[in-house]
């Protein structure tokens, strides 16, 4: 009971302290009876909205790669009779199989930055594999066609972009991405929003609370490095809203 009690109040701490204007997006394009996906579920912050968006009428994916937040996640849904949320033990890619993944030590043995990709950050961690998929083979070749896909991969975008070809290209789902050079390793955030672009999206990011296009984001201003926790600054961007115009409607 008090799992799911720090469940609810989690999901509106995010969506009216932490992440507010995000959020709203996501609600708001979200309708009864639509399908939602969460990559990198993490503790539900998100996925609680989505559940809310779609109604009981939908279905909601979350992706979870870190197995004592994978439990976690799936003891809340049992606890809510949320039966129409899945929750998934697996990282997402550009293609199936065994991966490396990485989870900065911490006391409770689970992290918000843990991630398939390596960084040399002299951050201690713990290394083991998980189990991968794509967005194409779970969704595109099983015909589940979401309608909107949340991204939070700490660096895994690219990959995460490129396994997801032909459900992006065909059925245009509305994404909100987390993105930082920071979690790159060749720092090129741009080369991300590209994969999008030329399949026809258009990018938005908030400018505290003006939407802006991605044609005015520079990472100098909007991801400035400075000393210490530098993403955590005022100003600071990393979530970005991709959507087509609505002339390339989803085929649904």
């Amino acid at each position: 009971m008090i799992e799911s009690i720090k469940y609810i109040f989690r999901g509106y701490r995010f969506r009216y302290k932490l992440d507010p204007q995000e959020i709203n997006y996501m609600v708001s394009n979200l309708e009864a009876g639509d399908i939602a996906v969460d990559l990198g579920a993490h503790k539900g912050g998100y996925l609680y909205w989505m559940r809310k968006g779609v109604t009981k009428k939908g279905k909601v994916y979350g992706f979870e790669p870190q197995e004592k937040l994978f439990n976690y996640l799936k003891r809340v849904i049992n606890m809510l009779k949320h039966y129409n949320v899945v929750i998934e033990n697996l990282g997402v890619s550009s293609q199936e199989g065994e991966v490396k993944f990485y989870i900065p030590k911490t006391k409770k043995g689970y992290s918000p930055v843990a991630r398939i990709d390596f960084l040399d950050d002299e951050t201690p961690i713990a290394e083991c594999k998980i189990k991968v998929t794509t967005l194409d083979k779970y969704f595109y070749d099983r015909q589940i066609y979401p309608s909107f896909i949340k991204i939070d991969v700490e660096g895994h975008e690219k990959e995460v972009l490129l396994g997801g070809i032909n459900l992006l290209r065909t059925y245009s789902p509305k994404l909100l991405m987390e993105c930082e050079n920071r979690h790159l390793k060749d720092g090129n955030i741009f080369e991300v929003f590209d994969i999008l672009l030329k399949l026809g999206y258009n990018g938005y990011f908030f400018d505290n609370k003006k939407l802006k296009s991605i044609n005015d984001f520079k990472p100098e201003i909007y991801q400035k490095k400075t000393s210490g926790r530098f993403w955590e600054a005022k100003g600071y961007v990393n979530n970005f809203m991709f959507e087509k115009p609505k002339t390339a409607a989803n085929k649904k």
